[in-house]
């Protein structure tokens, strides 16, 4: 739920679009009461520099902002007002903000205080925006990540139970075009999400089991194909000294390795794409590797290879992608206390290079990551879906039935859980966090506080959610939750929480 200084933020910004003749397509009319279909010229004097904008060469920079504009009201009040355009071929983005009351009271600091003290509260003013700006960003990107992760855990979901289904050929041809467009787009604000994690100081890295080979297994094979179709030679060499048990964070050593190779890819015509990773030592439980991604393609000049790890920064602006892959491969490998390593020639390929040291495992933590969880056949589970959104819950139904260990009940709220499980009693909990009236977090607390009923105290409780802020794993946990799992999921990695949950409950 938004806190009450990020609704008095939202009331003093507008957002409006127009056309590419002026003409007003949206305006949610938050400051200024313009009309959809009226020309943005006929609002103020002031908008027919948008005109001008247009002829900016748009390959470098389409964002400009105009601070400390005075636009008129109907009622003939004036706002004080800083203005940000964004210009495409096709339309403008207008981004209004309302600064009213801080100019006046900085006009107020002006005429009060002497010339060193001004330019103190300039100073104090200037950084209150920025920060004023930057929550807004975070804020507006946390939530369509999880208005995206809600609709995408529904598609990528559906694929994988359609994939299943007897398909002709051109069938599993449309099926994989979606599911590479939906994993395109998962990655694109996933990363514009972990950018505004990292600047914010608020990303952390896991610490998990995990086996190394398991994972290159994994990053060989979903690149090989896209390498191999566009007829370049994809060479692997796996240093066998590797201690493949490890503790860490999988999915960002995934991430980094696999932002790699998609940026070696983009960028190369013919010749080959190689994966390397060697063993340079080790020593207190740590081995330090060398992981190297290297191409033939079209090489990076001196003057672009520190602009390449700068935010939305292309080589060729024509190309695919958000430009950030390789600004969160330097950001995550510094967060590993790493070093990565660029040496590339014009027209000769591109060689990154980056040293990490990585923890080795404990037997006891390998022996836990490798259980498989088997359930005894012919057992049967009960399960309560606590799940907002019809989609989700069907998605579930289609998962959870068809393996055979499982009754299922699904409710769209917290209230109707409680009534659920003190009517019937159920081996595992399902439940969405953000839930109209009783929150995931809140239903937890209920069932492990209010209740002495063991059956109902103890049921094992898996958290879902498509918000992506930081230690969710960690807030379930607090809140009285078993496990967690992030929306979008795989049938896979459900099957697995719900399993080991069940195991340990039932079987263990």
């Amino acid at each position: 739920m938004e806190n009450e200084n990020q609704k008095k933020f939202y009331k003093k910004v507008q957002l409006v679009t127009v056309d590419k003749s002026g003409v007003i397509i949206y305006s949610d009319a938050n400051l200024f009461k313009w009309n959809v279909g009226s020309s943005i010229y006929d609002a103020h004097a002031f908008f027919s520099i948008i005109d001008s904008l247009k002829d900016e060469d748009h390959s470098k920079e389409n964002e400009f902002t105009f601070p400390c504009v005075h636009l008129n009201e109907e009622e003939g009040l004036e706002r004080i007002c800083d203005i940000t355009f964004t210009v495409s071929l096709g339309e403008t983005n207008i981004v209004i903000f309302d600064y009213t009351q801080a100019y006046l009271e900085l006009n107020k600091i002006s005429q009060e205080r002497n010339e060193s003290m001004i330019k103190t509260q300039e100073l104090e003013f200037t950084n209150r925006l920025l920060v004023e700006k930057e929550n807004f960003k975070n804020d507006f990107i946390a939530s369509i990540n999880h208005e995206l992760a809600t609709p995408l855990t529904s598609i990528k979901g559906f694929l994988e139970l359609l994939e299943k289904t007897k398909l002709d050929y051109e069938q599993e041809e449309l099926v994989r075009i979606i599911k590479t467009e939906s994993d395109h787009l998962q990655n694109i604000f996933g990363d514009m999400f972990d950018i505004s994690r990292i600047e914010s100081g608020g990303f952390k890295l896991e610490e998990a089991p995990f086996d190394l080979k398991e994972l290159f297994d994994t990053i060989v094979n979903s690149n090989r194909g896209p390498i191999e179709e566009q007829a370049l030679d994809f060479i692997v060499e796996i240093d066998s000294k590797l201690n493949t048990e490890l503790i860490g964070d999988k999915t960002r050593l995934y991430q980094i390795i696999n932002n790699l190779l998609n940026n070696a890819l983009k960028y190369t015509d013919e010749g080959f794409v190689k994966f390397s990773i060697k063993r340079l030592g080790g020593k207190n439980k740590r081995q330090k590797v060398a992981i190297v991604i290297e191409d033939s393609g079209i090489g990076i000049s001196k003057e672009d290879k520190d602009a390449i790890f700068e935010p939305f920064s292309q080589l060729n602006p024509n190309m695919k992608g958000s430009g950030l892959g390789l600004n969160i491969v330097r950001s995550l490998v510094g967060l590993m206390d790493g070093d990565i390593d660029l040496e590339s020639k014009v027209g000769k390929g591109s060689k990154f290079t980056i040293e990490l040291s990585l923890r080795n495992a404990a037997d006891e933590e390998v022996e836990e990551e490798k259980n498989s969880y088997v359930l005894p056949k012919g057992k049967k589970y009960r399960i309560l879906i606590v799940e907002n959104q019809l989609n989700t819950q069907y998605l579930l139904l289609k998962i959870l039935l068809p393996q055979g260990n499982f009754f299922v009940d699904a409710v769209s709220s917290g209230e109707a859980a409680i009534k659920a499980i003190e009517n019937r009693a159920y081996n595992l909990i399902i439940s969405d966090i953000k839930l109209e009236e009783l929150s995931g977090f809140q239903l937890a607390q209920r069932i492990r506080n209010h209740y002495g009923d063991k059956v109902i105290k103890d049921i094992p409780i898996l958290g879902m959610s498509a918000l992506r802020a930081p230690n969710m794993t960690n807030k379930a946990i607090s809140a009285g939750m078993d496990a967690f799992l992030s929306k979008p999921f795989s049938e896979k990695q459900l099957l697995k929480k719900v399993n080991r949950l069940l195991y340990l409950k039932f079987v263990n």
